[in-house]
């Protein structure tokens, strides 16, 4: 429950799927007046079976959170993969949440199952009952299919119920295909054996079949019946109208309110519904059709979503090369508010998308963890323009799911969610929040995450890219051992340091460790490693922050930097330094350092070679006066 409101769960598959999101639309309808609020988790494409474990769009499910959640709806026939929506069940019914799976059935849930075989035989029985038809023929889906064999069972049935006998010559396949329905009606037109009825097995089977007939001059419903099942849309403005079989969406949200009612009244709710799907009667089996479509509106409509999502591929491609050139985590807000293609939606990724050091192709940890950042927002950037103001990401805590959501509960909308994933590694999701829910909107979902999941996760690589070539340039540069800079990363500082035409007086210190023969032959030359390594860190915490330094020679370091203490104070420091170091180490000898301090007043840039023979000379004067006072 977030504030007053019970918040739904609804875990699905393909939402951009005209009867997804028409079920999802009734079902917010439904749950909306009654004080709760739909949350729909959603995958964009089918599950694999098999690939389970490396199907990184099944995070999703993952951001389903029982701290806030009262009740989930599993769409087993949507997700489609048993091992997943299994999972997912199991997951659910662990935290405690009350669960209604759809198609399937799970011991201590609320099973809502579909009786296809009844509503496939409802229309068989009406032919046979209402019009009085004994000769039929049967265009099953695949042979072999557990459907279709199904399908053809009940077939069976009521022809054997009313003594019409039945032979398997009464069946044909069409593959729940067009071209091969057609394919099968031909012949059985060669063969002159058409029937009084053609009984399909999905519409767009009947559809072919009705068509093909009426080209060559067979009327339908007067010479041959012809029906289908499903209940899809185009039956309604194909001529004729085709009679079908659907599971009408009422019916089932009916009885998933009711169990609500009775799950947050602390009743019993589990159990077994079947809803057996409902005919729809229309011409093509002499009926009155139930409604009838303009195919010429259809058509058009179909025609303008076709372009536009076709002109919006093109903008969201552009999007996408301008997200991977973008420079900072910054510019991509604006990049992708560009257009105003992704409006009502927002982005949070994890912390790990954020550090470029982190492998893309490296499995994430689980789940999304207690802290997301918020790349993207489209109405707090609008808000923000509105007050002359500059969108600014932030890290938000996982449990605030997006923001502003409480303003989003109270108008009512419904909220989308997909993950946002590459190399089947899981980076973040999005929220989709529109304010109006057109088609048009749904098939953006699948779109503009699928276009992010390209355009973020080449910019991941390509900043890992960069992060790796930084690392191999700083290992040429760097001195493994101390961290300072090798003689060539010094070369390349100092020039930049003295490019230009004017003369830079500088200070230069040479630093060169005591003793360390007598240590490493005592001791060992890790000892000898641990004193080069403890001076190089003293030297850098005693020159400024801006110093080049350098470890150039076995024990030998040089720093450079515009301005500096002078000699004896810089030598102070450095000795202060390492008492401490000697103080606390409990170390056998002693770390000691003899410095040399020059300052340039030469009117000419120095190269490396004259720093060191300048400063060099210093440095054993420092070290003979250390010595004489030993």
């Amino acid at each position: 429950m977030i504030g007053k409101y019970k918040i739904i769960a609804l875990c699905t598959c393909r939402l951009q799927d005209n009867e997804c999101h028409q079920f999802i639309n009734a079902l917010h309808k439904r749950l909306t007046p009654m004080g709760y609020r739909l949350f729909v988790y959603s995958g964009c494409s089918d599950t694999r079976e098999g690939k389970e474990n490396t199907d990184a769009q099944l995070s999703i499910y993952d951001l389903v959170d029982s701290s806030f959640v009262d009740a989930v709806i599993v769409h087993t026939d949507r997700i489609k993969n048993p091992t997943v929506y299994a999972n997912i069940i199991k997951q659910m019914k662990a935290a405690g949440l009350p669960v209604i799976v759809l198609g399937d059935r799970f011991d201590g849930c609320l099973n809502i199952g579909y009786d296809y075989n009844a509503g496939f035989a409802n229309v068989v029985e009406h032919l046979v009952v209402d019009h009085g038809i004994t000769d039929l023929h049967m265009i099953a889906g695949v042979k072999d299919n557990e459907f279709s064999d199904e399908r053809i069972a009940a077939f069976k049935d009521v022809l054997t119920r009313h003594g019409i006998p039945f032979s398997p010559d009464m069946v044909s396949y069409g593959d729940f295909w067009s071209i091969p329905a057609v394919a099968a009606v031909e012949a059985l037109m060669q063969k002159g054996r058409l029937p009084r009825a053609l009984v399909c097995a999905n519409d767009y089977m009947a559809i072919a079949v009705a068509d093909h007939l009426k080209e060559n001059g067979i009327s339908i419903p007067d010479d041959v019946i012809v029906t289908g099942f499903d209940g899809t849309s185009v039956i309604y403005c194909s001529e004729p109208t085709v009679t079908s079989v659907h599971v009408n969406d009422d019916d089932v949200i009916d009885v998933i309110c009711d169990s609500f009612s009775k799950m947050f009244e602390g009743k019993d709710y589990a159990g077994d519904v079947s809803i057996v799907p409902q005919t729809i009667y229309n011409e093509s089996c002499g009926c009155t059709p139930t409604k009838k479509e303009n195919g010429a509106a259809l058509f058009n409509e179909q025609h303008n979503l076709f372009y536009r999502f076709q002109n919006e591929n093109i903008i969201l491609s552009k999007a996408s090369a301008t997200i991977q050139k973008c420079g900072s985590l910054g510019e991509i807000a604006y990049a992708m508010r560009k257009n105003d293609m992704m409006y009502g939606m927002c982005c949070l990724v994890k912390k790990e998308f954020i550090d470029e050091s982190v492998n893309p192709e490296q499995i994430m940890e689980h789940g999304f963890g207690d802290e997301l950042f918020l790349l993207y927002d489209a109405d707090l950037m609008d808000n923000k323009k509105r007050q002359g103001e500059q969108f600014v990401q932030y890290y938000m805590p996982a449990d605030e799911i997006i923001p502003n959501l409480e303003h989003f509960l109270e108008d009512g909308r419904i909220f989308i969610f997909t993950a946002l994933h590459y190399l089947d590694v899981p980076m973040g999701y999005l929220c989709f929040y529109f304010s109006e829910y057109a088609d048009g909107n749904y098939y953006k979902v699948p779109q503009t995450t699928n276009v992010l999941n390209n355009a973020l996760g080449g910019l991941r690589s390509l900043r890992h890219q960069r992060y790796l070539l930084k690392q191999i340039d700083n290992m040429s540069r760097i001195d493994v051992l101390t961290g300072l800079f090798n003689r060539r990363g010094f070369l390349i500082e100092y020039s930049k340091l003295t490019e230009g035409s004017e003369i830079v007086p500088l200070t230069v210190i040479m630093c060169d460790v005591d003793g360390l023969k007598y240590i490493n032959d005592t001791f060992g030359h890790e000892e000898g490693d641990v004193v080069i390594y403890t001076v190089a860190q003293a030297l850098k915490q005693s020159c400024p922050s801006d110093a080049i330094i350098t470890r150039f020679g076995g024990d030998e370091m040089m720093a450079v930097f515009k301005s500096g203490p002078n000699g004896g104070n810089f030598q102070a420091m450095l000795d202060e330094r390492l008492a401490q170091f000697n103080e606390r180490s409990g170390k056998p000898y002693k770390a000691a350092a003899s410095v040399g301090v020059y300052h340039t007043d030469e009117n000419k840039k120095l190269s490396f070679e004259e720093l060191i023979k300048k400063s060099d000379v210093l440095m054993y004067e420092e070290k003979r006066r250390r010595k004489s006072k030993a």
